[in-house]
Parts: C-alpha cells; sequence; structure tokens
C-alpha cells in the first residue's frame, strides 16, 4: 500500500525536524511526504533540506492559508496513492498511526473512506495535557453539515477517498480543508473514527486552530469566533457543496439539506433554529450552534457572506 503524506508548513521552523522524523520512522519506504510551504520567511525550508531525506518533497508557493495550501497538496498527490495522510508542522506522530490508518481503510477500498482519530494533548515540550474528548455519537452526513469531528492531523482518505475529495468546487468558500473531508465522505462514503489517540497534538501560542479540553474549549471557540464568521464559514460550505455535490445526494439527505440548510429561505432558516432536531455531538455545542445563528441574524449580517450570496444556484 503506497502511502503519501500531505504536510503544509508557514513560519514552522521550531518543530519540523521533529514532526518529519516522527513520520520518517513508520513511513514505508516506498511511501512520500510532500510539503507545501505557504509563504514561509523563516528557515523550515532549509530545515526540511538539512535532513537530505529523498522521501520528501518540497514545493514552495504564495501564502494563501492553510485550508487552500492544503487543497493544492490535494491536487498535488499522486493518482496512484493507495492511503494519503495530512500532516500539521507540529506535532509528533505516535508509531502506530500509519498502521491503524491502513488497517481501518483497508476493507473499503473500493468505496470512499476516511480515517480520523482522537488527539493526545500535549504542551509544547511534549508534557501530557489529557486527550480530545471522545465522539458520543458516530460520525454522519447530518452531524457533518455543522460540524467538524475529523481533525485535520489525524486524516486519512483511501484512492476513492482522494478523488472524491478533489471535487471541491471554489475553494475560496472552503476555510477548513479537514470539514470539506469529513463532509463530502459522509455523505458518499464512510467515515472511521478512531477512539485511540495516535498523535501527540501539540498546543501553543503559534497554533492556527488548535484545541482545548473541558471549559476552555468553549472560551477557545470564543476567541476564535472574534477572528472568523463561523456561521459564514459553515454556510458557504454547504452551498460549495450543494453545488457540486447536491444532485447526486440520496433523495433523504438532498430533503435534510433542503429542509434545514438553505439560508435563502426564511422557512428553511427558522427551522433550523426552532425545530427540536439534535446535529451537534453534543447537546451544549447544539444551543452555541442556535447562538450563534440568531446572533448572527439579529446583528443583520447575512448567513452567508457577500460573494457566496451573490452566486447563481444550480
Amino acid at each position: 500500500m503506497r502511502v503519501v503524506v500531505l504536510l503544509s508548513t508557514w513560519q514552522g521552523e521550531r518543530f519540523i525536524e521533529e514532526q518529519l522524523r516522527s513520520i520518517l520512522g513508520s513511513l514505508p519506504a516506498d511511501g512520500r511526504i510532500i510539503v507545501r510551504d505557504d509563504g514561509s520567511t523563516d528557515g523550515v525550508v532549509a530545515r526540511i533540506e538539512s535532513l537530505g531525506e529523498s522521501r520528501v518533497t518540497v514545493l514552495r508557493g504564495e501564502n494563501i492559508g492553510f485550508a487552500r495550501s492544503f487543497f493544492t497538496l490535494l491536487h498535488a498527490a499522486p493518482d496512484d496513492a493507495d492511503l494519503v495522510m495530512f500532516s500539521d508542522q507540529d506535532d509528533v506522530w505516535l508509531p502506530d498511526k500509519i498502521g491503524r490508518a491502513m488497517a481501518a481503510l483497508a476493507p473499503l477500498r473500493d468505496e470512499p473512506a476516511l480515517y480520523c482519530s482522537r488527539l493526545r494533548l500535549v504542551d509544547e515540550h511534549l508534557h501530557p495535557l489529557g486527550l480530545s474528548p471522545a465522539w458520543p455519537r458516530p460520525p454522519s452526513f447530518r452531524n457533518a453539515l455543522v460540524e467538524n469531528i475529523a481533525f485535520g492531523c489525524t486524516c486519512a482518505l483511501n484512492r476513492a477517498g482522494l478523488l472524491l475529495a478533489r471535487r471541491n468546487g471554489d475553494e475560496r468558500l472552503l476555510q477548513f480543508h479537514d470539514w470539506w473531508l469529513y463532509l463530502v465522505i459522509s455523505a458518499f462514503g464512510r467515515v472511521v473514527a478512531d477512539p485511540e489517540p495516535t498523535i501527540l497534538y501539540r498546543q501553543h501560542t503559534a497554533n492556527s486552530v488548535g484545541a482545548r479540553l473541558g471549559w476552555r474549549r468553549y472560551t477557545h471557540a470564543i476567541r476564535f469566533l472574534g477572528r472568523k464568521n463561523w456561521v459564514h464559514a459553515m454556510f458557504a460550505q454547504i452551498d460549495n457543496f450543494r453545488r457540486v455535490h447536491g444532485d447526486r445526494l440520496e433523495p433523504e439527505d438532498r430533503r435534510l439539506l433542503d429542509r434545514y440548510f438553505d439560508p435563502r429561505r426564511p422557512s428553511a432558516v427558522a427551522r433550523l433554529l426552532l425545530m427540536p432536531v439534535r446535529f451537534r455531538q453534543r447537546l451544549p455545542d447544539e444551543v452555541l450552534l442556535r447562538l450563534l445563528l440568531l446572533a448572527n441574524l439579529l446583528s443583520g449580517r447575512r448567513l452567508l457572506p457577500d460573494a457566496a450570496s451573490e452566486s447563481p444556484r444550480t
């Protein structure tokens, strides 16, 4: 099984060698790591090249942000890859990470499939902080519409999943590559959520998104929402998904999409706000979803960003 790892870097010279060595230690001899540097000005590329590792290829690019950088890597992955994995620049892979992904996806060879796992959170010196929360509900398309449970640095796709994920429409409307993977694979394939952690997920001040435990999840989320309009991100992604894949959905999933997730129809918005239907994994997060929707509406902002609002429906 040919393994290809996709890794995006930006100003990541501090931890990149440790990250790469942890991957190379369990990468098969014919495996490959494709790194795309997203316009760094530090020494991260020099540190990668100093390893002198033939299995690592570096692509230099302009700064386009982590999501679009990973989408660029997705299209750069070789078509004959059997397993495509994603990596951040500052973590440590556990020795069985590749093996667990292989074993999980091997029986799903002909079906688009996504593997993801829990995280073992550590500080910047790799001291343990705890595990990411377990998922109380199984992966599903209805959950993927409003929430991402697939941490990008744990994700792996089989070949059919790779080909499906590349059909991603307008990448400018997608702010999180891993959420897109979860959405499209849950709609047309299989998502395997491994309850065992496979990675030491380093928490430090330079994390692009990061993860927290307990109540800190919510304070961290509030700070994140101060920088990005999460409602816009969710509806722009759904709108893009509808254009690219809507005509291929099973009738039940299409009804779900139209009944609750058409931001241009007041009746659909009202249902999403008021109906006692559960979409997110945890009840507090479901309440937070409704509050974010309501706050967006009361502030006079559209549910879609302007560019998506003005795009034609198909």
